[in-house]
């Protein structure tokens, strides 16, 4: 199995990471509470942008195939301003991606696709902690996390921390992240696109295409779900 895959943002409009959350959501074509509102147009358009960086994964395993081998605890910041440590969730499924609260589109789709398996799931999804890791720190503080959190209606655990806590975070994921400077406070990051499905014991499983079919990831959730 090959690395997670990693977008490609620098193409991407710059000034739309110094926007309001509900900007970001406009220019990406988002609505209120994390519903997509594109036009078949756009996504065509959009895949296309994206194709650079979503072919250099690999076809993503299935929950039975081997797991890959990297992943374990980690301790974070939440959007609280509470330490978080990924043993907490114990006896709960967890998704878990990477991204950052100014990311024009990559982020708000990997969280549609994600709410759309919980949907899936009906009572199950109570089960199910969803961990958003900011690869952008030094503009990703608490307060800013509680803004971008609650602009979705699935529940969102945003997590943050220091540089070096964030790097060992992305490092034991085999994730990576890159700052695009483009000479403005309003930069974009390259990073990895990667949905990680870690079981109830906190071990990674596998992890998929931030486009997963929103049935694979109900589906694999529900096999890690009903293990002991």
């Amino acid at each position: 199995m090959g690395p997670p895959a990693r977008s490609n943002e620098s193409g991407l409009s710059p000034q739309v990471s110094g926007a309001s959350i509900s900007e970001r959501w406009q220019a990406a074509g988002v609505g209120p509470r994390g519903k997509l509102n594109m036009t078949a147009a756009k996504l065509c358009a959009l895949a296309l942008s994206l194709a650079a960086s979503a072919c250099q994964n690999s076809q993503p395993a299935k929950v039975g195939d081997q797991p890959p081998g990297f992943g374990g605890d980690f301790s974070l910041t939440t959007q609280d301003g509470k330490r978080f440590d990924l043993r907490d969730v114990r006896g709960r499924a967890v998704l878990l991606f990477f991204g950052y609260t100014s990311c024009p589109d990559m982020c708000p789709m990997t969280m549609s696709r994600i709410a759309s398996a919980l949907d899936r799931l009906g009572s199950d999804a109570s089960r199910v902690v969803t961990l958003f890791v900011s690869v952008d720190p030094k503009r990703d503080t608490p307060a800013v996390l509680k803004e971008y959190v609650g602009s979705f209606s699935t529940p969102l655990i945003g997590l943050t921390g220091s540089p070096d806590e964030v790097a060992h975070v992305t490092s034991s994921y085999h994730a990576t992240y890159e700052l695009v400077d483009n000479g403005s406070p309003n930069y974009l990051v390259n990073h990895t696109t990667a949905i990680f499905l870690i079981d109830k014991q906190g071990k990674l499983r596998q992890f998929y295409a931030y486009n997963e079919n929103p049935d694979t990831l109900a589906a694999a959730l529900k096999r890690v779900l009903k293990e002991n």
